[in-house]
């Protein structure tokens, strides 16, 4: 059974060699019939003089980390939906007008960036006359900032460029990840972390060693230097703006046609509680010129949606202060507290001290 066992990890290692890069794809090189993008315009004469269209500035691939691994097997993941996958839905499911691909940036290595340039000009290839495209791709890229709290978070932001002509775009994206982050999420993954996925889902372990691949590919990439002109780096290093501020030094310097969308700034689950928009809205850390658009609604929710409420306020001192529930609100902090109580108090145990908090007359457990 040993001798069988020994078998297997070997096999497994020597096919874990094996793991595959993560294609782009081919786009489907049929458009749209003519007469099918006719029909789906307004016409001019109902629309004033101008046209509606419809569009998705946010979409991201399997060329992206977290789309990667929500893709794996044991996640009931579909494998792979490159970015040709991602223009057909656009073009043939969804009947979008534009989109444009903005996968993360901390997860393209080089060879994705120029597999992804090239797979957005395929797309355009095949939308027929370019005074009435069936469908217009765009190139960029997500800038995913995190912050520890609400002092240093800015959020996300998709970077957008008019143009896809090789010398009118940027030579490799530009992500936030600072060196802490880098070495966390682009280190190669340990050899017991290439073997567990594979033996717990056997029947569909090449997934997991493409997974394996995928890693590896970012892994090898060096840090571009710090301090150079964005022009002047070499092409296959891993660039970083860690503020907006110097995102858009860096896009300035380029000098591009560009547009950039903030979204999930103020909710979303990697969001600090007390985060707001007011320290990017005027000031160095925006750009008037290119930050023009907001996203204000995604999976990750609703931004036009107001609420008077707070999921936590700031003393004086700047500690946080969990804030007393109202009519239409419970904090989560409030209920936390309350479950904690509730628990202490039937098990008689004493571990658990009541602290007043700001605002109310009630008292909340503390550790």
């Amino acid at each position: 059974m040993r001798r069988w066992s020994r078998i297997v990890v070997v096999s497994m290692l020597i096919a874990g060699c094996r793991g595959r890069h993560e294609e782009p794809g081919t786009p489907t090189r049929t458009p749209v019939p003519a007469p099918a993008v006719a029909a789906r315009a307004v016409p001019p004469a109902q629309a004033a003089g101008k046209q509606i269209l419809f569009g998705d500035l946010h979409v991201h691939t399997t060329f992206s980390a977290d789309a990667f691994i929500r893709s794996l097997p044991m996640l009931q993941g579909e494998g792979a939906h490159p970015p040709a996958d991602a223009c057909d839905f656009a073009r043939f499911c969804s009947g979008l007008d534009f989109w444009s691909i903005t996968d993360h940036a901390e997860s393209i290595s080089p060879q994705h960036w120029r597999e992804t340039k090239e797979s957005v000009r395929e797309c355009n290839a095949v939308a027929g006359d370019p005074r009435s495209p069936d469908l217009v791709t765009y190139l960029g890229w997500e800038w995913t900032q995190v912050g520890i709290g609400p002092a240093d978070h800015y959020g996300h932001k998709n970077v957008i460029f008019r143009d896809t002509a090789e010398d009118r775009v940027p030579r490799r994206p530009i992500s936030a990840l600072d060196q802490r982050l880098i070495g966390a999420l682009r280190q190669r993954p340990p050899l017991w972390q290439r073997l567990r996925f594979p033996l717990l889902d056997f029947t569909n372990r090449q997934r997991y060693f493409d997974l394996g691949t995928f890693q590896n590919e970012l892994a090898a990439v060096p840090l571009c230097p710090a301090g150079v002109d964005t022009r002047q780096l070499p092409d296959d290093c891993s660039e970083t703006a860690h503020t907006p501020r110097e995102l858009f030094e860096k896009l300035a310097q380029w000098g591009f046609d560009t547009l950039v969308i903030p979204h999930g700034n103020t909710w979303g689950l990697y969001t600090p509680p007390g985060s707001s928009w007011d320290k990017q809205l005027v000031g160095p850390e925006h750009d008037p010129a290119r930050q023009t658009l907001i996203e204000v609604f995604s999976g990750h929710g609703n931004s036009e949606q107001y609420r008077d409420w707070h999921e936590v306020t700031y003393g004086p001192d700047g500690a946080p202060v969990c804030p007393p529930p109202s009519r239409d609100y419970l904090p989560c902090c409030w209920q936390a507290g309350e479950l904690v109580r509730s628990c202490s108090s039937s098990a008689g145990s004493s571990w658990a001290s009541p602290v007043r908090t700001r605002g109310s007359d009630a008292t909340s457990p503390r550790r």
